[in-house]
């Protein structure tokens, strides 16, 4: 699955880079590409693997390159302003290329929370491609200001996109850490979910061909109805069974296998979700 992320805010743009660090790695044919908006062109700058050419500033005239704090009223004013220069730059790019959008922001902040709905809006109206969101909600401990710009963010973000992932600063908290000393790790945990979802069906050469394969279809099917999502995780190493344990021992070869997949399912769905939830 192809997808373009757009970073958008000071915790959009570094969960693209790091999307964009992941997909560089990976053993597959690159899957993403991500531009960066931002208010600050600090933040900007600390990108390390996003082109320059797609780190956009924006509200450079309102906020002379400072951002906006956590004013995300002004932040989607910014955006509303400014829409033209991001889908200028969305649109040097061949989006026949991408299955999908990705729009990645903090709620709780000034210009990603402010601006993600903006720009969700727009793609919709403007590309046939579905338009996803990631939105990072804040802790609890993170202050009033934040818990408010997230519920209004939300509000503005679910009727604009087609799905939201939803990802809770808080739950990923361990005991004594405050939200800062792990931010570092709770966005490898996005990352780390999200870049394995993209990955689903892409393949390096044939030989590299499992018996079963997710395509961009089904994970698009899964997320059409929409609403807010969450992912889980769970892994296990693959035994490698000979040739002739399958033949003549098919049977048990299977079952074993079914056995594996609902193990490895349950543990995702019961271990931490980006979202806790009741299921």
């Amino acid at each position: 699955m192809k997808v373009l992320i757009l970073g958008l805010g000071q915790a959009g743009g570094k969960i693209a880079d790091l999307f964009i660090k992941d997909d560089r790695k990976s053993h597959v044919p690159h899957t993403m590409e991500a531009i960066a908006v931002n208010t600050a062109l600090s933040d900007l700058k600390g990108l390390k693997y996003i082109p320059q050419e797609d780190r956009i500033l924006i509200g450079e005239t309102l906020v002379k390159g400072h951002g906006v704090g956590a004013d995300n009223k002004k932040g989607a004013e910014i955006a509303k302003d400014e829409i033209e220069i991001i889908l200028n730059r969305v649109s040097k790019l061949d989006i026949s290329n991408f299955d999908a959008f990705f729009l990645v922001a903090g709620l709780g902040g000034g210009t990603g929370s402010g601006a993600i709905s903006v720009v969700a809006k727009h793609l919709k109206e403007v590309y046939d491609e579905p338009v996803y969101s990631i939105g990072i909600l804040p802790a609890e401990n993170e202050g009033d200001i934040y818990t408010l710009n997230a519920a209004r963010s939300l509000k503005a973000l679910l009727p604009s996109c087609d799905a939201t992932i939803l990802v809770d600063n808080g739950a990923f908290l361990r005991a004594g850490e405050s939200v800062r000393e792990a931010y570092d790790r709770i966005n490898e945990e996005i990352v780390k979910r999200i870049g394995i979802l993209c990955r689903c069906g892409e393949i390096k050469s044939r030989k590299y061909v499992g018996e079963m394969v997710v395509d961009a279809s089904e994970i698009m099917n899964t997320l059409r109805d929409g609403g807010i999502c969450s992912i889980g995780y769970a892994s296990e190493r693959v035994k490698r069974e000979g040739f002739f344990t399958r033949l003549f021992k098919r049977k048990e070869y299977e079952i074993g296998k079914a056995s594996r997949i609902l193990s490895v399912v349950k543990r995702a769905v019961k271990g931490r979700l980006l979202l806790p939830c009741n299921y």
